[in-house]
């Protein structure tokens, strides 16, 4: 799904009205009617509904279901800053709905009008929409901390919640109100799809109020999606029958360690069931010599990985060179030699490089030196930290990373010339100028061994598909869709990530049939 920066819905508007010939009359016609069906959905007849409204077009939407809503419902409208409509379209609704008996009252926080507020069934929240930047007025902020607390009360946001940045799903907490309901119009917002903000949201309907996206994407340049099912069936390569293990590539795994051998598993036996037609897996004797047991499809370089020679690094150099892309560092445990040889394929010009876990967490010894040899590498590079392996490769505390993710991710991406993969709910996939957020996933993934998993799976597309950032996305989809089917017959609790790697190739099927 295309997700549209809030800066760009003006323009989508005047495109709809001067060029597909629909009139903001009827634009917000059509979103007072998504509003009042899905109020509907809430309240039983006769429900009282309070609609605190704006001043901008989002007001005029909550005027427009107002008006609608009026035939069923007691319904009142606080004019949130006593100045009414700033539009035409939605002075048109205001004056409409007063005309048909409405009544709409400048909303002053006295005990009287609280009161009313409190023995109200349903909000409709149409403060701000897309438009409001900058602090959140004192009064929206007393009125939000006043809905916080009641109890059982149902809230549908017009849009955008209030305290929600839409652009980058960050939120004011001081102005939050959770919604039960958001209904998105025209086109989605990016920061309704990412955390903390969509755990605000609520329940996301989307309503495309009549503009059709494949004429608004013929003329606008989009650069941030949602990777849903269609999204991700749309980049999921043809394997053409006419073809062998060269046709898909060959991936170089080192992963794992004496310390953490699941790590080695779970990564190549990911790798194997992602699609690459070759893979090496370069680990310890020991390690390969367990593994060879269990996944015989590999083929294995026994090397000691935690003391690496000069001699060492240049053979590993001259087998990359055979390979279409390279993973490193899960599970592999931190130690100078884990150092020296992410350095060495840093420097060197070669395929892709994925970065996993202690790969980053070694870098991030010495962050500034890290992002430098990240920023200069002459490869592409791929990173797929969690949050605190990205705190410590980036210098952002983990909680100003997780108040900001989409903000986060793609300004560290667009610093340091790679592509980022940053893990957690609703993983974010960018290149600094593209962004997909995820859609999959949850609790289910909460455990040690679902990167591994992960990293193994991304690093088998990456090696067979042109677009790294695009196999990155689809990678992230698919290993949380496998999570979220498992969990269906297992729970949230009771998925292993060693389950998910058989999973993931059920759902790749299911994507290509």
């Amino acid at each position: 799904m295309i997700l549209a920066k809030p800066s760009m819905i003006p323009q989508i508007d005047s495109f709809a009205e001067k060029t597909l010939g629909i009139p903001v009359l009827t634009l917000m016609q059509r979103a007072g009617e998504a509003v009042a069906k899905a109020v509907s959905s809430l309240a039983l007849k006769d429900s009282r509904i309070r609609v605190f409204a704006g001043k901008g077009n989002n007001g005029g939407d909550g005027y427009a279901a107002a008006l609608m809503l009026m035939q069923d419902h007691d319904v009142k409208v606080y004019d949130v800053f006593g100045a009414g409509q700033r539009s035409s379209e939605g002075k048109y609704f205001l004056d409409a709905f007063i005309n048909a008996g409405g009544v709409v009252d400048k909303l002053d926080l006295i005990p009287s009008v609280l009161d009313d507020i409190a023995s109200s069934d349903c909000f409709i929240d149409a403060v701000f929409g897309t438009g409001f930047v900058g602090k959140t007025p004192e009064k929206v902020a007393e009125l939000a901390a006043f809905l916080r607390t009641l109890e059982g009360k149902k809230t549908v946001a017009i849009d955008v919640p209030v305290g929600v940045n839409s652009d980058d799903g960050s939120i004011d907490k001081d102005a939050i109100v959770a919604a039960d309901i958001t209904v998105s119009l025209g086109v989605c917002k990016p920061g309704l799809v990412s955390y903390p903000a969509k755990e605000y949201v609520g329940k996301l309907e989307y309503d495309n109020i009549g503009l059709q996206i494949d004429d608004i994407s013929s003329v606008f340049e989009f650069s941030d999606y949602l990777i849903d099912n269609e999204l991700a069936r749309s980049i999921l390569p043809h394997r053409p029958q006419n073809s062998n293990k060269g046709t898909f590539g060959k991936l170089l795994l080192m992963s794992g360690s004496e310390r953490f051998p699941g790590a080695a598993h779970l990564s190549l036996e990911a790798a194997l069931r992602g699609g690459v037609g070759y893979v090496t897996y370069l680990g310890t004797p020991a390690l390969c010599d367990t593994l060879v047991e269990k996944l015989p499809e590999a083929i294995y370089k026994p090397m000691p990985i935690s003391n690496l020679s000069d001699s060492d690094l240049a053979e590993i150099s001259a087998l990359e060179t055979s390979h279409t892309a390279v993973l490193l560092g899960s599970g592999s445990g931190k130690s100078d030699a884990l150092y020296a040889l992410t350095k060495h394929l840093l420097l060197e010009i070669g395929v892709p490089l994925i970065l996993d876990a202690d790969a980053i967490n070694v870098l991030a010894d010495d962050a500034a030196e890290g992002r430098e040899l990240i920023r200069n590498s002459p490869r592409t590079v791929i990173l797929t930290p969690h949050p605190l392996e990205f705190s410590r490769i980036s210098g952002i505390p983990v909680d100003e990373v997780q108040s900001a993710r989409l903000r986060a991710a793609k300004a560290f991406a667009k610093e340091q010339n790679c592509i980022l993969a940053l893990k957690g709910a609703g993983t974010v996939v960018t290149d600094g100028d593209t962004v997909y957020i995820n859609s999959s996933g949850s609790s289910a993934l909460a455990k040690a061994g679902s990167g591994d998993v992960l990293a193994g799976f991304l690093s088998s597309l990456v090696s067979f598909m042109t677009d790294p950032l695009l196999a990155s996305a689809l990678a992230v989809y698919l290993h949380g869709i496998a999570a979220d089917v498992l969990a269906k017959e297992l729970s949230e609790f009771g998925v292993l990530p060693s389950d998910l790697p058989r999973e993931i190739g059920r759902q790749i099927a299911k994507l290509g049939s």
